[in-house]
Order: structure tokens, then sequence, then C-alpha cells
């Protein structure tokens, strides 16, 4: 049944994977959703019917492989940390806590300019 991944929607990959990851875990992923999303993974979950042990494995696969290709896994952790939290809060809110993160007592003098905007740079 290698070919039954092929046939899911990225929904029904997702509510397989949140049934797979445990109760604890896909609760703790849900409540970072909206209630829309959450009826309509929850209702997906209902829907899957019969989950075989090779679409879990496949569904992990791919899983794996798309967090290795869209994370900072093995690049500038910093670049990585600062563009997430500045795509995350836009450039203001992502300014001051990616000064405390990633500045703080770790880095010093014309290293501390790479991460400030070009305005903090001439005041």
């Amino acid at each position: 049944m290698p070919d039954k991944d092929i046939s899911l929607n990225a929904t029904e990959r997702a509510a397989l994977l949140l049934l797979a990851v445990g109760q604890d875990r896909a609760s703790t992923v849900l409540k970072s959703m909206g209630p829309k999303e959450v009826q309509i993974v929850g209702t997906t979950m209902a829907a899957l019917g019969p989950i075989s042990s090779e679409m879990v494995d496949l569904v992990l696969e791919n899983f794996i492989t798309v967090v290795k290709d869209e994370t900072g896994l093995g690049l500038d952790s910093d670049n990585y940390i600062r563009n997430m939290l500045t795509d995350a809060l836009g450039e203001d809110k992502a300014g001051s806590i990616i000064d405390r993160i990633l500045l703080g007592g770790n880095s010093k003098g014309i290293e501390q300019l790479k991460w400030m905007d070009i305005r903090s740079i001439a005041d």
C-alpha cells in the first residue's frame, strides 16, 4: 500500500501525522491552530478510515524530507532565526526580540551592526 500516500492531500497528511504523534503532542499542535483549522483537521482525522503502518511510514518520511528541505538545519542559524521571527512578527516587533535573542552578551562591537537596521545605526 505504499502508493496510498500519493493520494493523500496535505490536510490528510497533516491529520495522519497528528494521529501518529500521540494525543499530547497532537493537542499541543491543535492549540496553536484556529477553530476552523481544528475543525478541518479533526474532520479529516475522523474520515481517514483505517491507517496502515505503511501509510504512517510514508507520511513520516515525507515530513522528514520537508523538514530537512525547509528548515534552518545545517544553515546559518542566526539568519534563519532572524528571518523566521521577522516573518512571524513583522520587522518592528521582531527587531527588539532578535536583539535580545541573538545579541545577548555573546556579540561585541562591529558584530552587533549586522543585526541593526540602518536607522538605528545612523542614530
